[in-house]
This record gives structure tokens, C-alpha cells and sequence, in this order.
């Protein structure tokens, strides 16, 4: 579905679970992690990694209203999944477990060649750049994973972590125009996420385009620019005449 007739000039794009599987990647870098780390090796991996999931989805909101700080969020689920069989954690252990985790998690990060041809199409028409939500090192990394920051130059990233606002906060959106010199209505947002993504960047009077694989139904509200399943179904789309 597409409504209206507009012209954009710039395209931003969410990171995670937009331009790559990020669900796959962290489960696949969780599991090798628990599997691996002397805090975890001897335990029930599925189940850790169920309860430590179940942590960061719960605390998530905290990070996103910035009321505990990415440490902590790390720290605190960590903490909490290892009290389930009566073990502490301290801060450097924790700290080790992170470390674990980011290696395995970037190294099960693998380039998506159809994804990269049509971010190349894209790339010759439009200005591209991307918003996310998370910590300024991993943003980076997984962008040179996916080899793809030839295209993504860091300053046209804007990462939660760095300017102080997460999606769908308005002011994350105002900074990445603000980076381009462009107004909201010159703009195309595209993301998975429907509150972060899409609700987020059409209050910030952009156009947004739904990725929605499981083709879930929308919530009630502010229709979107276009539904897709997939990132790349993209560029045919935009080549539709209006």
C-alpha cells in the first residue's frame, strides 16, 4: 500500500532487523557465549538464554527512558539471570561476559549480498543514512560486518547512545535531518519496528515505510507510506510511478 505522491530526497534506515537479522545474530553470539563463559558453561544454555532474553526485553524500557545507563542494563540482566542458580555476578565478570558476547554476536554477523545490491540501487537516487537505537561501538561494527560502510559514512549514523535520544523520541529524528540539512517531508524512514520505527518517524512528520516479514497487522493510527516483507522490494517499490 502506498499513499499520497511525494518526493524524498533522503532515506534513513533502522539498523537492527531492518538491514540485517540482528534477532539471529544476538541469539546465535548469546548461545556461544553462555556456552563458553565460566559463569555459564555448566548450565542449562537454553534456558539461560530464555531468562537473560526475557531480562533485556524487561529493562529495555528502562535504557530507552534513560533512567539506567547501557552498563547497567548489560550489568543488571546478567545479574539477574545468574541469581536464578544462586550465582553473583561482579562488574569485571560481567564485563568479560560482554566482551564474550560482542565478539561471537559481530562474528555470526555475515554481509547479505541482496541486501547490498539494493542498497547500491538506492544509493544512486537517494541520499542514505541510518538511525538506531543502542550503543555507539556496535553500531559501527556491525555496519563494517555487513560491508556496507562504504554506503554509511559514521557521520551519517545517528546512534541513540551519542546523542542522548532513542527512537521514537522526535529529537533523534531531528538530529539525523539536522546532519543532512533536510526536512522532514524530504525524508523516508524505514524500519521494522512500528512504535520505534514507523509511529516514531511520522510524528516527526516523515514519511515511513514498514518492514513487516510476519506481515502484522497495524495498529490502528497514522497510516504508513508502504508495507513491505522484505528490505528489498524496496527499490521497485520507489520506482512505482505515484
Amino acid at each position: 500500500m502506498i499513499v499520497g505522491e511525494k518526493t524524498h530526497k533522503l532515506i534513513l534506515f533502522d539498523l537492527d532487523d531492518t538491514l540485517f537479522d540482528y534477532t539471529k545474530s544476538f541469539e546465535a553470539g548469546m548461545r556461544q557465549t553462555i556456552r563458553q563463559h565460566r559463569l555459564s558453561a555448566d548450565l542449562d544454555e537454553d534456558r539461560f538464554y530464555r531468562r537473560l532474553k526475557a531480562y533485556s526485553e524487561e529493562l529495555w524500557p528502562d535504557l530507552i527512558e534513560n533512567r539506567i545507563s547501557l552498563q547497567e542494563y548489560r550489568h543488571t540482566r546478567l545479574v539477574k539471570t545468574a541469581a536464578e542458580w544462586g550465582r553473583t555476578v561482579g562488574e569485571e565478570e560481567s564485563r568479560d561476559f560482554q566482551r564474550m558476547f560482542l565478539a561471537a554476536c559481530f562474528e555470526a554477523i555475515v554481509p547479505e549480498p541482496n541486501v547490498q545490491a539494493c542498497l547500491h540501487e538506492l544509493a544512486a537516487d537517494y541520499r542514505l543514512g541510518i538511525v538506531t537505537n543502542g550503543p555507539e561501538d556496535m553500531a559501527y561494527t556491525k555496519v563494517e560486518r555487513l560491508g556496507i560502510a562504504h554506503l554509511f559514512p559514521r557521520e551519517s549514523i545517528v546512534i541513540s547512545e551519542k546523542v542522548g535520544h532513542h527512537k521514537p523520541d522526535p529529537r533523534i529524528f531531528s538530529a539525523a535531518l539536522e546532519i543532512f540539512g533536510l526536512q522532514p517531508g524530504e525524508t523516508l524512514f524505514v524500519g521494522d519496528n512500528w512504535e520505534a520505527d514507523v509511529a516514531g518517524a511520522m510524528a516527526a512528520g516523515m514519511d515511513a515505510v514498514w518492514i513487516n516479514p510476519h506481515k502484522l497487522a497495524p495498529p490502528s493510527g497514522p497510516v504508513p507510506y508502504a508495507v513491505v516483507e522484505r528490505l528489498v522490494q524496496l527499490p521497485a517499490l520507489l520506482a512505482r510511478p505515484m
